[in-house]
């Protein structure tokens, strides 16, 4: 653990990320309070099945794809300009495997196929409190209900896009400012259309951001590698 962090990220963030986590656990009824804000006991939650919700839900699958080829194809162009004694534009190739890496490792391996498919929270559509039948269950306890809320892969996946806007650009940048707005869409939109809780959104953007500095801290910028991102000034 070096000074005022623990495995790559500040202790500040580990220590808000586990206050949130203990409110969420003393205070599960919060989860339902925010959820029940988007619920009309006669139509239902407010977003679901509406089109710019369908269109969110979807788009991510079609931003991630596009982005993974744009970071390659990015790279690939700037090898091409070193070998010509140009200079680098784009990702490093270290860069390139850090973001492909965070987003195996954090929104595929963790989120989808450890907390989604392990601790089965049900979703608020399901929950008997919305008009379902199924138990509601607080953030990070395991349950029998077979859902998959917990935690929220949407989220972590638009929230990786942040991750890249930092990496490569930085946190002043527009890229941030766009990212970040497309986050927030995508978390209320899971949350108003009884997908998601706050709490799973939340989690997995604490999730993403503690394994970017984690990684960072395993594999931190080399000054030959260094181009226009916010590591290197």
């Amino acid at each position: 653990m070096t000074q005022n962090r623990l495995f790559g990220a500040p202790m500040a963030l580990w220590i808000a990320f586990f206050a949130f986590s203990d409110l969420m656990l003393a205070f599960p009824a919060l989860d339902l309070t925010v959820s029940g804000w988007f619920f009309e006991p006669q139509a239902g939650f407010v977003a679901e099945g509406i089109w710019w919700e369908r269109l969110l839900y979807y788009s991510i699958d079609v931003v991630l794809i596009g982005l993974i080829l744009a970071l390659v194809f990015a790279w690939w162009r700037g090898r091409a300009r070193v070998k010509k004694g140009l200079g680098r534009r784009g990702p490093s190739g270290r860069q390139l495997v850090l973001l492909l890496a965070l987003l195996a490792l954090v929104p595929g391996l963790l989120v989808n196929q450890g907390l989604k498919e392990n601790l089965g929270r049900a979703r608020p559509i399901s929950l008997a409190e919305f008009g379902g039948t199924q138990r509601f269950t607080p953030a990070f306890v395991p349950s029998d209900e077979g859902g998959g809320a917990f935690s929220s892969g949407h989220a972590a996946a638009a929230f990786f896009l942040v991750v890249v806007a930092v990496e490569l650009a930085s946190a002043r940048s527009l890229w941030f400012v766009l990212a970040l707005a497309y986050v927030v869409a995508i978390g209320l939109s899971r949350i108003a259309s009884g997908g998601h809780f706050l709490s799973d959104v939340m989690t997995s953007a604490f999730l993403v951001w503690i394994g970017y500095l984690m990684l960072l801290a395993i594999w931190p910028p080399a000054a030959a590698n260094s181009i226009a991102s916010p590591h290197k000034e």
